[in-house]
């Protein structure tokens, strides 16, 4: 249905688009992953948020939860997940051209070199050409022997590598081994993520910063206690560093699993004066924690993926009065 006919229809008035990537080349620790938007896809985005959005600031959003202000009726506010250093050269130019203010949220485990998360590191071994054409029988039968088997719905060897679970770090090394591939080596040589100095300079920029776990953990196969560890460790590592205000965090991969007894223990215990989803315009249970809508995966312009999102919002809303 057209933007302008489910929007008021919709009840919805903060929306919180989200981004991992902006790239105009391959990137091999997230090209395996998801498709990305380009510079021009991203600019074309950010242009028409401009033009039909008012842009608040992370600051304005914890203010309306604290009921110190009102939100406009149509806002928006950009987010940036895992904290490659694309948003730095990229992503934060475009964004100071527009006078669009964002939230980037950091992976501290992977800031300054620190490494790579599980994914991003499938993605990396994916690229590498010995695994489509191993060079022998043996190095054959010994990539097939680590590789989960191939089950309904993930059977080609792009699915089956992602297959590899979270937990298994070890099968992921032995992976890197056989492929002859120093997975630390790459770390060095391309620096994917932002470092220190840079993330300073977001800040500087006016831009702010929240957390996004320690490691990319998957938070719905961690006990409550992981959950919270998680959590607790990556902010308190970007309070002692930049000090953070307000204090946000983004669930890596999505707050499935997650019950109201963490959400009561981190904003009980002023941990978080919010967190961020990833279930699109639907309300969570829990108020402080705002669902966003995801601008990846797909080529089609941000107009149409908030029309839809705004005629399930819609949908929702009728279901329920």
């Amino acid at each position: 249905m057209p933007l302008q006919w489910v929007r008021p229809l919709s009840g919805v008035s903060l929306v919180v688009p989200f981004y991992h990537m902006v790239s105009d080349v391959h990137v091999p620790h997230v090209s395996n992953l998801y498709r990305f938007r380009s510079t021009a896809e991203f600019t074309a985005d950010v242009e028409w948020f401009a033009r039909h959005f008012t842009p608040v600031t992370l600051n304005e959003i914890v203010d309306a939860l604290n009921g110190k202000r009102t939100l406009p009726r149509s806002c928006l506010h950009l987010t940036f997940d895992d904290g490659f250093t694309e948003m730095y050269d990229v992503v934060a130019p475009i964004l100071q051209r527009f006078g669009i203010p964002a939230t980037f949220f950091l992976n501290t485990a992977f800031l300054d070199g620190g490494g790579l998360a599980h994914f991003n590191a499938l993605s990396v071994l994916l690229d590498q050409n010995q695994l489509h054409h191993p060079g022998s029988s043996v190095t054959t039968a010994r990539l097939e022997s680590m590789l989960p088997p191939p089950k309904s719905g993930r059977t080609t060897l792009r699915e089956r590598v992602l297959s590899i679970g979270y937990a298994q770090t070890s099968i992921l090394r032995s992976l890197a081994e056989v492929l002859e591939f120093d997975l630390d080596q790459y770390v060095r040589d391309t620096q994917p993520h932002l470092t220190s100095e840079q993330v300073a300079g977001l800040v500087e920029m006016g831009f702010t910063i929240g957390a996004h776990s320690h490691d990319h953990s998957i938070y719905s196969g961690l006990s409550l206690q992981q959950q919270l560890s998680q959590t607790r460790t990556s902010m308190e590592w970007l309070e002692a560093r930049f000090r953070v205000s307000p204090k946000a965090f983004a669930f890596p991969h999505n707050d499935n699993g997650v019950s109201d007894e963490f959400f009561a223990a981190v904003f009980s215990e002023g941990l978080l004066d919010v967190s961020f989803g990833t279930s699109g315009l639907v309300a969570h249970f829990h108020p402080r924690n705002i669902q966003r809508v995801s601008m990846e995966k797909t080529s089609t312009p941000a107009a149409q993926i908030l029309a839809k999102q705004y005629t399930r919002a819609m949908y929702f809303r009728l279901r329920s009065s």
